[in-house]
């Protein structure tokens, strides 16, 4: 149960850290404006949410026995949906800017699992 919550403290402080620098990027690129930032902030909060509850339905399932997957992945996914609908309705937040961070997970285990090797 430690190695997840370490795991999860440690894709938000690589979120933070990969906000930043693509705020930093898209800057130098496309200019200073404040969608960027917003988006990534609306997609990365969007993120965490649903490795948390990614982190509560492994928990269920693997010490209490309950296995209640569907439903876990019915909320995540509406959630997804929800950041991405947000990014396109909203003229404040930038939708590529919502999106980017659901990927970064990929991105986060994979260097926490070279580096663990």
């Amino acid at each position: 149960m430690e190695d997840l919550h370490h795991e999860l403290r440690f894709a938000a402080v690589s979120t933070v850290l990969l906000d930043v620098a693509l705020w930093v990027v898209s800057g130098l690129i496309a200019g200073w404006t404040v969608s960027v930032p917003l988006g990534l902030a609306l997609g990365s909060a969007g993120m965490l949410v649903n490795m948390l509850l990614l982190r509560r339905t492994v928990q269920g399932a693997v010490y209490r026995g309950r296995t209640k997957t569907l439903g876990s992945y019915l909320v995540r996914m509406l959630i997804a949906s929800g950041v991405i609908t947000a990014g396109l309705l909203l003229d404040q937040v930038s939708a590529p800017a919502a999106v980017i961070p659901f990927l970064y997970p990929k991105l986060i285990f994979g260097v926490l699992a070279v580096r663990s090797k």
